[in-house]
């Protein structure tokens, strides 16, 4: 999970890495949006919040937020180290968590099965904030007075709805699409800065004494 670095440590530590990898990495915050908002809440298996946090990451989410009422928050091996390339910000009560959202200018959408809105028809013109609930008792009834869209997931097969990971990863997939046609690259994706900031902890995520190194790099800079 990403903390607060130094706003230097892209610039003095990236010169370390392979082209290869500084590549990967300034692709990857490239293509980061902070536009979109993955939230869970009280996902059971480990495996389902692994998967949840793996389709945010693949489809440019960089913000997720993890509701923890019952569950623990204990993302297996299937993210294969996925929590460190996200922002993840825990939450005790939904209360504070639509407080946060609101106060980022975030609208909330929920899943419900009996929704009679379309994940297609989410609008994509402000912030948007996707909430999944708990694989047995779905999104929690607390949720209902703050959720401003709920929608559902429309299917033609025989099957009446989806595991909490894939239902996520869909409409992450959806969405991410529609907003990033529809606003463009310049509302869509991170600006400058808070690209920058994602890049030095990136850096210094990779590295267990970067403190030590980037005081030597900033020594042999400045001397």
């Amino acid at each position: 999970m990403i903390g607060k670095f130094p706003d230097d440590a892209w610039d003095l530590l990236s010169p370390s890495m392979t082209e290869s990898r500084r590549g990967r990495l300034i692709r990857a915050a490239e293509n980061r949006t902070g536009h979109i908002r993955l939230v869970v809440q009280d996902i059971h298996h480990p495996h389902n919040i692994s998967a949840c946090l793996r389709s945010a990451e693949a489809f440019g989410v960089a913000r997720v937020d993890v509701v923890c009422l019952k569950e623990k928050f204990e993302p297996s091996t299937v993210a294969k180290g996925v929590a460190e390339w996200l922002q993840i910000q825990k939450h005790d009560t939904i209360t504070g968590c639509v407080a946060d959202l609101r106060q980022q200018g975030f609208i909330l959408a929920a899943g419900y099965p009996d929704a009679t809105t379309s994940m297609f028809d989410l609008p994509v013109d402000r912030p948007i904030a996707v909430v999944f609930g708990n694989e047995h008792e779905g999104v929690a009834k607390e949720w209902r007075d703050h959720i401003d869209i709920p929608f559902s997931i429309p299917m033609v097969g025989l099957v009446e709805s989806l595991n909490i990971s894939v239902s996520a990863a869909v409409t992450l997939s959806q969405l991410t699409r529609k907003a990033r046609i529809e606003l463009g690259d310049e509302r869509y994706l991170l600006p400058d800065q808070e690209r920058k900031t994602l890049l030095s902890a990136w850096a210094c995520q990779q590295l267990r004494s970067w403190e030590t190194q980037l005081e030597m790099l900033r020594i042999r800079k400045y001397s």
